[in-house]
């Protein structure tokens, strides 16, 4: 089967466009704020104190966290109610931030294997390999 390759530059500047996209929102909307890194964490949690409340399921909290890798451990980090919105909101940018990155390496992953294959499809064998011809 014959490699199509007005297809291949259609998919490249499909794909290329997409990341231009991309590029823009992380220089330009999500490099603009501060992100936390991380991942936010809501914990309910029980005392088991006799007669509480939480004996019969009705759990204390939310209390609220920030859960993150460091080296090769997970932290977990405790972060007071009142500054929550804020914190959740960073750290949502953040996942975004790593969200769009990833699909910009998925891309140009995408575009050089395309460009793999028309490389492929463009070479040709020399006319006189060496040691074949006369000489």
């Amino acid at each position: 089967m014959r490699f199509d390759l007005s297809k291949a530059r259609k998919s490249i500047g499909r794909l290329r466009r997409e990341r231009y996209h991309l590029e823009n929102e992380l220089l330009n909307s999500l490099s603009r704020k501060k992100l936390i890194a991380g991942t936010p964490v809501e914990k309910y949690k029980a005392c088991n104190k006799g007669n509480c409340r939480c004996t019969r399921g009705e759990l204390h909290g939310p209390t609220y966290y920030i859960s993150r890798k460091e080296g090769k451990k997970t932290k977990m980090i405790y972060i007071r109610q009142a500054l929550w919105p804020k914190v959740e909101e960073k750290v949502k940018r953040y996942q975004r931030w790593r969200s769009v990155r990833a699909r910009m390496v998925k891309i140009n992953r995408e575009i050089f294997l395309i460009l793999d294959k028309m490389e492929k499809a463009i070479t040709v064998k020399p006319l006189n390999p060496p040691g074949k011809g006369k000489g």
